[in-house]
């Protein structure tokens, strides 16, 4: 008898919770397969029925994280005038709705192949709501110096949330974006 998609979603998602629990506190090379079904409450044969190893299951996990962001920008209005602030209050959402998540991104540095592969994703929607042409070397580099800051503030608000709320964060990353860090510093 073959489960129901909500129940392997479900199962799915308890074990990549799991993982990010733990992974808040160790290294992924310290985690084992047993820790993770401890904590999920399932056998270490459900985990290997979604998953090949621990790896994998990060991998799925930031592959989620980002379908579901890119998922809510697509469904942005790029000519928008406010699609700045909307952007940033859509990346901001999704990690409201996976908080697990944020360990992902607390966990890697801007160095990183999860944040290389943000980019990677998030560059070609920026280009189009510019209307940069991929031959733009220049806006290129911008588009990556930006959204590398981008994701360095959003992870340094994550370690401290109750600093700005999800909206005085959007307006706060919006205003830096359209006008510069320099005019921000301002109170």
């Amino acid at each position: 008898m073959k489960k129901s998609p909500e129940i392997t979603d479900a199962t799915r998602n308890k074990l990549i919770q799991a993982f990010c629990e733990i992974y808040k506190e160790k290294p992924i090379s310290k985690i084992t397969v047993k820790e993770i079904t401890d904590i999920a409450g399932y056998n270490r044969c459900t985990f290997y029925q979604y998953f090949q190893d621990i790896y994998a299951l990060l991998e799925y996990a930031e592959s989620e994280m980002i379908a579901t962001g890119l998922e809510k920008i697509n469904a942005l209005r790029l000519e928008s005038s406010d699609f700045d602030r909307q952007f940033v209050l859509s990346l901001s959402d999704v990690l409201h709705e996976h908080d697990y998540y944020s360990v992902l991104l607390l966990r890697s540095g801007v160095g990183s192949d999860f944040f290389r592969k943000i980019k990677e994703y998030i560059i070609p929607v920026m280009m189009k709501r510019y209307h940069v042409s991929e031959e733009n070397t220049r806006a290129v580099f911008c588009l990556e110096y930006c959204l590398s800051g981008m994701l360095t503030v959003l992870t340094h608000w994550l370690e401290r949330p109750e600093d700005l709320t999800t909206e005085e964060f959007g307006t706060l990353i919006h205003g830096i974006w359209c006008d510069g860090p320099l005019v921000q510093l301002k109170e």
